[in-house]
């Protein structure tokens, strides 16, 4: 059994660090083992929990969070390092770069691009991990090159779980809706899907890239995710599959 790439957020905006946790929890093969909302927080974390992916912000209130990423460097962790920042300078980028950042999402940023900068480490892990002491030319020129995104599933790809009928369903629930976004509370009355089972079909036809994700920060709770219609006629061949 394949173990989990343990997680650490450190962000200060409490709706980001809400919409950070649920995006991961959209993930396989991650287990999140701590938030932190400062410099010195995560530090202390960082000495008591193995952190296989630190997710961490730049901005830290009165501190920079490039602090904590010289600090995993000088300790010579295996951690690997996402910066999800506003921090858009050159400066901030080519020091990020210098001290071995694996990716840097500038806020805001999609599921997604986040997706995608989570499970390039987590593959890249994997891949590390399963090399033999010696390694050969080309062992090491895989290490080192970009890794190549994975496919776009087509809409009719559908991941373990997830039924032909019940996407069909999903499809008839969005069509019958007038023109605009909605969220999956908006399709559970009709479909009769939890609110999970829901998310899941919206976000396999959003990567399918039928379906616009984005959301908004609430006055209280967790991110609320919205979509809305790109492809209406694969839409339509979906629903019709399904009969």
């Amino acid at each position: 059994m394949k173990t989990a790439m343990r997680v650490l957020i450190v962000e200060d905006d409490p709706m980001v660090m809400r919409l950070n946790v649920d995006y991961l929890a959209r993930l396989d093969g991650v287990e999140l083992v701590g938030q932190c909302e400062s410099v010195p927080a995560s530090l202390e974390l960082l000495e008591r929990e193995a952190v296989d992916l630190l997710l961490l912000d730049v901005y830290l209130r009165n501190r920079s969070g490039l602090e904590v990423l010289r600090h995993v460097r000088a300790q010579d962790r295996n951690t690997d390092v996402v910066l999800i920042t506003a921090a858009s300078e050159i400066a901030t980028v080519r020091a990020a770069q210098r001290l071995g950042a694996r990716d840097y999402l500038v806020k805001p940023f999609s599921f997604e691009r986040f997706r995608d900068a989570v499970e390039s480490c987590r593959r890249a892990r994997e891949a590390l991990s399963r090399l033999p002491e010696q390694l050969g030319q080309g062992d090491i020129d895989r290490l080192f090159s970009q890794p190549a995104p994975e496919e776009v599933r087509r809409p009719g790809d559908l991941p373990k779980g997830l039924t032909p009928a019940s996407l069909a369903q999903v499809a008839q629930a969005i069509l019958a809706l007038d023109d605009g976004s909605f969220t999956s509370e908006t399709l559970m009355p009709t479909t009769g899907m939890s609110r999970v089972s829901v998310r899941k079909y919206l976000k396999h036809l959003s990567d399918a890239q039928l379906l616009e994700e984005s959301f908004h920060y609430g006055q209280i709770g967790r991110p609320s995710f919205r979509y809305r219609c790109l492809d209406r006629p694969a839409l339509e061949r979906l629903a019709k599959a399904g009969h």
